[in-house]
């Protein structure tokens, strides 16, 4: 019976650094199994985000758009993950803005080499799965998820 017990206090050490472990890693929130990266299918859209992370904390989602040097370029934002999270910060600040139904519509302006970047920082008190979607035209379309745990 002592061997039956002591067998099953170290699996259970083994399974408490396991999970020590994962979550340094990133399993329940910044790190590189959390750092996520999605490009659009013509290349000119990349979204870096947290595939997964915790309730109530803020996540930083970082977008880049490849468009005309000098010329303004228009991004859409939408998704649950927008209806559910609040937006605290947005840099730069968009030249426009506007609602189009569910999305939420911005002008950036782009540098020399034509690319325009904006760095949001959002927070959720939302548990589970939430969709984001990043649109800069028919090809230009990112779709990505990230995981809330409580």
């Amino acid at each position: 019976m002592q061997q039956r017990v002591w067998r099953f206090e170290r699996v259970g050490w083994y399974v408490l650094v396991i999970i020590v472990l994962m979550a340094l890693a990133g399993l329940f929130g910044n790190g590189p199994l959390s750092d996520a990266e999605k490009v659009s299918q013509d290349g000119r859209v990349k979204v870096e985000y947290q595939r997964l992370s915790r309730s109530g904390t803020t996540d930083n989602l970082f977008i880049t758009v490849q468009g005309q040097p000098g010329q303004p370029v228009k991004v859409e934002l939408e998704g649950s993950l927008l209806r559910a999270a609040s937006i605290e910060t947005m840099q730069p600040e968009p030249q426009r803005s506007m609602s189009r139904g569910p999305a939420l519509s911005l002008q950036l302006g782009t540098g020399e080499d034509g690319v325009a970047t904006l760095y949001l920082t959002l927070r959720s008190d939302h548990v589970g799965t939430l969709e984001g979607i990043v649109n800069a035209g028919p090809q230009s379309t990112v779709h990505f998820s990230t995981f809330l745990f409580p």
